[in-house]
């Protein structure tokens, strides 16, 4: 999996996320929309390198995209996982 930062233009939000839409559910697991530095986070599903390149590129040459940057995912952490690893619940 890859993680997809997407800086966009204001006025072409819209546009950029049918054009993720448009790469479909095969490849793409989830779509945030968000404050910050970043207005995009795009969960990528990539089986090889070859189509995360090619889904990244297409990103990136999206007009309205101003700036990708990507996160590849080495492991990810199960509710068994961090149950393991994180301490119990707090009350907060």
């Amino acid at each position: 999996m890859v993680f997809a930062l997407l800086g966009v233009h204001q006025n072409k939000i819209d546009y950029v996320l049918n054009k993720i839409r448009g790469i479909g559910q095969k490849y793409v697991n989830k779509v945030h929309l968000v404050y910050g530095e970043y207005d995009i986070i795009a969960e990528i599903k990539a089986h090889n390198p070859e189509t995360s390149t090619s889904i990244l590129k297409a990103l990136r040459e999206t007009d309205g995209v101003n700036t990708l940057k990507t996160y590849v995912v080495s492991d990810q952490l199960t509710d068994e996982n961090l149950k393991e690893i994180l301490p119990p619940e707090q009350n907060w």
